[in-house]
């Protein structure tokens, strides 16, 4: 009788998934990372930096700002005649009435979207000696009116280039002239050079036709003052300027 052949075992090969769990069951487990949420709070933190100075920056460049922060003693006399109807009466920075608001060049500059840094430009050595004059008190309210030197002396620009550039007005003293050339008295002839542009456009009040001063057939635009009207007005409101600081 014949021996039977007993059948031959069949070891399975351990598969990648097994080999793993083998060799994680060898010696100490490996450490679970963990997250670091100093990088999280780090991003939050600048980005909300970076938010606020941006929302900042963009209030800062508004009339708002202005009135807010620095030039409380401002109060709100300046910004109505930078939102003034061009067409239409308002109220000047001391209160009085104006027939045209677009005598005014508040009123035109802030109807075609100019705002205070448009002219006012910031400068430090300006904003620091504002802000001393300020917190001392040594200021008029309403504020001192400035010409074109003041507005340029910290600068260094031209009187005359602040406003003829071409971000602003971008025409040269010969074209200015020729456009009023149809004028009884061209008031841009500039055979007077002592003035510039701010002797006759105002901003924040009624503008005055210098020219009226020795000219009796000097053309007054509409709601513009006579060199004798804006002189009257000058001393009654410099004076009261005047009593005004005495007082404080």
């Amino acid at each position: 009788m014949g021996n039977s052949a007993s059948a031959p075992t069949v070891v399975p090969l351990p598969n990648e998934q097994d080999q793993g769990a083998g060799d994680q069951g060898q010696g100490d487990p490996a450490p679970k990372k963990k997250k670091s949420k100093k990088a999280v709070i780090l991003g939050a933190i600048v980005a909300f930096i970076a938010v606020a100075g941006f929302g900042f920056w963009q209030w800062h460049e508004t009339p708002e700002f202005c009135v807010a922060i620095c030039h409380s003693p401002m109060d709100n006399a300046y910004l109505e005649t930078l939102y003034a109807n061009p067409y239409e009466s308002a109220t000047d920075k001391w209160g009085n009435k104006v027939a045209k608001a677009d005598s005014m060049l508040a009123s035109k500059h802030g109807a075609m979207g100019k705002r205070c840094m448009a002219c006012h430009e910031p400068a430090l050595e300006e904003q620091v000696t504002e802000a001393v004059e300020w917190v001392t008190g040594n200021y008029y309210n309403p504020l001192s009116e400035r010409d074109l030197a003041r507005l340029v002396y910290y600068r260094h620009a031209g009187e005359t280039e602040f406003c003829l550039n071409p971000g602003c007005h971008d025409i040269s003293k010969a074209g200015l002239s020729e456009e009023t050339a149809n004028m009884a008295r061209n008031p841009h002839s500039w055979h007077h050079s002592e003035y510039t542009c701010s002797d006759c456009h105002k901003a924040h009040r009624a503008s005055v036709m210098v020219c009226s001063q020795c000219h009796e057939d000097a053309e007054v635009p509409d709601g513009w003052l006579t060199w004798e009207q804006a002189q009257n007005l000058e001393t009654q409101y410099m004076s009261w300027n005047d009593e005004q600081f005495l007082k404080s």
